[in-house]
């Protein structure tokens, strides 16, 4: 009885005849502040048919590409009455927890690595990843699913340590192209080469996990918005990974929305093939979307003191402005930005509550829209950095805006600059690392 419904994007149906398991509803509208757009949207009679079907639904992490919020709202009543039970890895914060169950849904914190069943013949594992991303490694019938869909796992070295760790997979679910901003419009070398990484990435997991198939996904998007439609440039597509991956064992399966296929009888359907295929070279005829122009450097300052007030609730100033003053990971540094829809660069910096008009060389160039996301959202600079809507300006601009505007990321995962972040030391690592890579990869391109 076990089979497998692709929906959109990362969003699946697992089944076994009596569970039926669904992954990171999202089916219509924009991610990523206007940034992400679904190649294709499923219907009002597609996503009613996914409901009438499904027993559980599961939330790999709280990116609005795999947590659409709009979604739940929409649906919730629907949930409650069929007793749909949401399952989510286990946070500290109980953000997304605490949300669902203000609406009245069943939800059940899944325990990282602990087991679970959700019948006889459907086993479950969650495994978190990074920050905030999640796998859930299912084992089905007898058959093993990992559903990898954006974490980390991209070197030899990772993937055979996941394996050492969890096995191999007869049916591996993963992303397939890069998702975030790579570097700015001239910086096309980052882009191509992100790109192979992602189908090395693929490459890695499916050879060291030792899959039978490979389900694509978690890709079937475009960067819609003016800001950022160049990303599209050198995004993988079905057939790039096709021929990347013709030598290797794997059976590569694209589904399109709604096909659903018995495992027994996994194969290829052409149809399905060309169906993305079309989509991926009708990117460029898509419409773009406009962020409203706005020009009232007022307004933002205003933004920027309930910011820094909200920033300074929750961290100890002293830190901080000893991390500025002696310069420490040259963090928490003055910073420029030029706000497109004017043409002004407005200064700011944490350890003042100065918020300036200059006449200076900006590190970033941005919409009023953004810096207003930023300032209103500790979620906000990660948004930037995932769909792209800026540009670095002056060299080392991006690390720059990083160490000042990311400490809303780390307030967002319940790290806070005070006494007790030794305790945290660990993620801290993960964050340095991670920008020291992207750093790299600026003055190499």
């Amino acid at each position: 009885m076990l089979n497998i419904r692709f929906v959109n994007h990362a969003s699946v149906v697992i089944s076994d005849g009596d569970v039926s398991l669904l992954s990171d509803p999202w089916y219509w509208g924009t991610a990523f502040h206007d940034g992400w757009s679904l190649l294709c949207e499923n219907t009002e009679e597609e996503i009613k048919y996914v409901l009438d079907t499904i027993t559980h639904i599961w939330i790999s992490h709280e990116h609005p590409d795999h947590f659409h919020v709009p979604f739940f709202k929409k649906y919730s009543s629907v949930l409650k009455q069929k007793q749909i039970k949401v399952l989510f890895q286990e946070t500290k914060d109980k953000r997304v927890v605490g949300f669902l169950e203000s609406m009245g849904l069943k939800v059940e914190e899944l325990k990282h690595e602990k087991e679970y069943y959700l019948s006889t013949t459907f086993k479950i594992k969650c495994v978190k990843s990074s920050f905030y991303d999640s796998a859930l490694l299912s084992e089905v019938c007898g058959k093993t699913i990992f559903n990898l869909n954006d974490c980390n796992l991209h070197e030899i070295e990772e993937v055979r340590k996941f394996r050492g760790k969890y096995g191999t997979c007869h049916i591996l679910l993963t992303q397939f192209s890069y998702a975030a901003w790579k570097g700015g419009k001239e910086n096309l070398a980052w882009r191509e080469s992100a790109a192979i990484e992602k189908l090395n990435s693929v490459l890695n997991q499916s050879k060291i996990l030792s899959a039978q198939y490979v389900i694509p996904f978690a890709s079937f998007v475009r960067f819609s918005n003016s800001f950022n439609a160049y990303l599209n440039d050198s995004v993988n597509t079905p057939n790039s990974l096709i021929k990347f991956m013709k030598r290797e064992d794997a059976d590569l399966i694209f589904f399109r929305p709604m096909e659903t296929q018995d495992i027994k009888d996994f194969s290829q359907n052409s149809d399905s093939l060309g169906f993305w295929m079309d989509k991926f070279k009708n990117i460029s005829y898509c419409p773009l979307i406009e962020y409203e122009k706005v020009e009232s450097v007022e307004e933002l300052k205003g933004l920027y003191k309930n910011y820094r007030d909200r920033i300074f609730k929750r961290n100890n100033y002293c830190m901080i402005w000893l991390l500025a003053k002696l310069r420490v990971f040259g963090a928490f540094q003055k910073l420029n930005i030029l706000i497109k829809d004017s043409g002004v660069i407005i200064s700011f910096d944490l350890v003042s509550d100065d918020f300036l008009i200059v006449n200076e060389e900006p590190h970033l160039a941005m919409s009023f829209q953004s810096i207003k996301l930023i300032f209103l959202n500790d979620f906000g600079f990660d948004t930037l950095t995932v769909n792209g809507c800026f540009e670095e300006i002056k060299e080392g601009g991006f690390s720059r805006a990083t160490k000042v505007l990311a400490i809303g990321n780390l307030n967002n995962l319940g790290i806070f600059i005070n006494p007790y972040i030794i305790l945290r030391a660990d993620i801290i690592i993960i964050f340095i690392n991670l920008l020291a890579k992207v750093s790299k990869r600026l003055k190499r391109n």
